[in-house]
């Protein structure tokens, strides 16, 4: 089957999908990846999201510590607002 050969899924009760094994090896979805669904003019695009790894989080944290002046009190409370959970 070619690359381009649309697949067919099938939308369960529960709203999931499940994605042919050859397009999860071919795009790299293990367990656990995230996609984002854009809706388009033509249908949902499904775009998977490439989150950077717990140690490289805290690389660019650190970087960017030394740049801006906040407590740690002051960027949990900037969490908490930009998650909605809080004032």
């Amino acid at each position: 089957m070619s690359t381009d050969e649309p697949e067919v899924t099938t939308v369960t009760s529960k709203g999931q999908i499940t994605i042919p094994s050859r397009l999860r090896k071919q795009f790299g979805l293990e367990k656990g990846t995230k996609l984002m669904v854009v809706p388009t003019d033509y249908g949902l695009v499904l775009k998977k999201l490439e989150l950077p790894s717990v140690e490289e989080f805290q690389k660019r944290v650190e970087e960017r510590a030394e740049a801006v002046d906040l407590s740690a009190e002051e960027v949990d409370e900037l969490v908490h607002k930009a998650r909605g959970t809080g004032e």
